[in-house]
């Protein structure tokens, strides 16, 4: 923690402006109520105010490596005692000394400065109370806004290790399914197997080369996922279909990586699955009122129970949604008249 003054321009001019309007004051009240002359007036005004200017900067190493104890306070305050009693009594005697070895041959002005030592003493222990207080109020507050960064840092290494377990939550997942249906071709097509672990193997050195890189422009992000749907369609072939809008706007639009991948697996598992006739997958984006609007579609049939499932999908998009874009991006899913969409909203502000 650096000195409150001497560590900011601003305050050093500050702290320099109040001790010479001190001195001022105490140069005008010299002159015109004890007569001295114009010398003596400017050199003790001047040589006080610098000299305690100086004394009142070392106050804060005490205030800053002794802090006020609640529970035990006579330690604290004992320690201060010290401390001002040390600062007090060097400055009295410096500026005693230094004024008596100079007006020597001003007899009236010397017996008058040895006469003042007690209130000079008094003086400056008030001013060294005050600065005492003004330190610990600056400490107080430079201590909490240190430790309101220490928690903006720490809820930002929260937030991103709850987007790591959530991506974490994916790839597993999807390379478990991938194997399946990779087992499933060797037999039957291995051609098509080989070609689907090579698309596998692309898509996974993407997954691995973002790991790091929270967000990518929309466009390359579904370049990945459209290889993803060409790893699926090699099993499912004509069974699976799927289109894509995107508007202009929405191309270098950056969103989480690997944030529609669930929602692509989770059309695919509880529609082509299910489904004898031939299934469209829609994905669309365009902007809406502030927002990026992306929206993924597919049919199904509603009188045909649906495969099982955890429900990490949609939640796991929901959580990645809210911790990435601070509660301002929005994830609904709704089902009707055959056809389930999930629909994102991305702040285009926040970015």
């Amino acid at each position: 923690m650096s000195h409150p003054i001497t560590g900011n321009r601003r305050s050093i001019l500050i702290y320099s402006l109040v001790w010479i309007m001190v001195a001022v004051t105490q140069g005008v009240l010299y002159f015109y109520v004890f007569r001295f002359p114009i010398p003596v007036v400017v050199t003790d005004a001047l040589l006080s105010s610098f000299l305690f200017g100086f004394m009142g900067l070392l106050a804060w190493y005490p205030t800053r490596y002794i802090p006020f104890q609640r529970q035990s306070p006579f330690y604290s305050i004992l320690a201060h005692v010290v401390a001002g009693v040390l600062v007090m009594g060097s400055w009295v005697v410096l500026t005693v000394s230094i004024l008596n070895a100079i007006f020597t041959q001003q007899a009236d002005y010397v017996d008058f400065l040895n006469q003042t030592v007690a209130w000079r003493a008094m003086l400056g222990g008030l001013i060294y109370l005050v600065l005492v207080l003004i330190y610990y109020l600056v400490s107080n507050s430079q201590k909490l806004q240190e430790r309101r960064q220490q928690e903006v840092r720490l809820q930002g290494m929260v937030r991103e290790a709850e987007l790591n377990m959530l991506k974490s939550q994916i790839n597993p997942h999807f390379l478990f399914n991938s194997l399946n249906s990779i087992a499933s071709l060797t037999m039957s097509n291995p051609e098509e197997a080989r070609e689907m672990i090579i698309r596998l193997s692309d898509f996974l050195r993407y997954s691995l080369k973002h790991r790091e890189n929270e967000y990518v422009p929309l466009e390359e992000e579904l370049g990945r996922m459209k290889d993803y749907l060409a790893i699926e369609k090699i099993r499912f072939g004509e069974k699976l279909l799927y289109e894509f809008d995107i508007d202009e706007a929405c191309q270098e639009f950056p969103v989480p990586t690997m944030i529609f991948q669930p929602l692509f697996e989770n059309a695919i598992r509880h529609s082509v699955y299910e489904s004898v006739e031939p299934v469209s997958i829609r994905f669309s984006c365009k902007p809406d009122q502030g927002h990026m609007k992306a929206e993924i579609s597919n049919d199904y049939d509603p009188g045909t129970p649906s495969m099982k499932g955890t429900g990490v999908g949609l939640q796991n998009v929901r959580q990645r949604i809210a911790l990435a874009y601070q509660e301002k991006g929005a994830v609904q899913w709704t089902g009707n008249d055959g056809v389930f969409t999930v629909t994102i909203l991305f702040p285009r502000i926040f970015i």
